[in-house]
């Protein structure tokens, strides 16, 4: 998987950045930023696609097209560029309620492993340095990473004060084959993961964020009520101006593929 040199430019350009910025820690983090803040999370795109895994040059096209995605996108995009960047980064494959279901990135620089993750649908803002235990905070949010038994967990902690286990990874390369399997399950099997049958939209900044699960939307802490395709479309289109994947026809079927494929689970 390769950019060429006016890819990496045109990518760095829609995220504000320098596309000539050197491999330091100061760039990386405001690479993730803008990332998070500017590319949509969002599998609008996949609900009302084919039900195939998408290539590179697709992956490359919805990345540059301002259309964004899920993990099996934005986290392999992201690694191949800050190679192309001159970052050393490897795949780590991440288990959630399923195993080796997320792809995740490890950053080396100056002889420390960093976890970058813009795949989650989470306000992951730095690039995390492994073995630090050191807590970031965001507004939505706390999360660290700790190592227990060899295996490294990503915990988050809301407002309850609770640690809780959102991944784990263990420090171990992959290569991106090694995801053939569950890129199957994610685009062929409804109901492996909530990304063939719910509503996913995201972008976060050190503000807060814009957020869309199912039939609930949340800006900056305001809550709305997404009760037809007209309403995603408004909330789509005030957060994501003049997003491809927030035309007419690509939000009408993606809200009746979700409204029959919720029909169909409940059934």
């Amino acid at each position: 998987m390769r950019l060429t040199a006016s890819q990496v430019r045109a990518f760095m350009e829609y995220l504000g950045l320098n596309p000539e910025y050197l491999p330091t820690i100061e760039n990386l983090r405001k690479i993730v930023q803008n990332f998070l803040e500017i590319v949509p999370f969002q599998n609008l795109t996949m609900l009302i696609g084919p039900m195939r895994r998408p290539t590179w040059d697709e992956i490359c096209e919805e990345m540059l097209s301002g259309n964004g995605g899920l993990c099996t996108t934005r986290n392999p995009f992201l690694k191949v560029l800050l190679s192309h960047l001159g970052y050393t980064t490897t795949f780590v494959s991440a288990s959630m309620e399923k195993p080796d279901c997320h792809i995740g990135i490890l950053v080396r620089l100056n002889d420390v492993d960093y976890w970058v993750d813009v795949g989650n649908g989470y306000p992951y803002v730095e690039p995390y340095p492994l073995g630090s235990e050191s807590v970031v905070s965001h507004l939505f949010f706390d999360y660290q990473v700790i190592e227990l038994e060899g295996v490294w967990q990503v915990q988050h902690r809301f407002t309850d004060g609770l640690w809780r286990k959102n991944q784990t990874f263990e420090n171990r390369e992959v290569p991106y084959e090694f995801f053939d399997e569950m890129h199957e399950h994610h685009y062929k099997e409804i109901g492996w993961g909530p990304f063939l049958t719910g509503l996913r939209v995201n972008r976060w900044s050190a503000a807060g964020g814009f957020v869309l699960r199912d039939e609930e939307a949340t800006s900056l802490g305001q809550r709305t009520a997404i009760e037809s395709a007209e309403d995603l479309g408004r909330w789509i289109n005030q957060t994501f101006p003049g997003a491809l994947f927030g035309s007419q026809s690509t939000v009408e079927k993606a809200w009746n593929t979700f409204c029959h494929r919720k029909q169909e689970l409940n059934a």
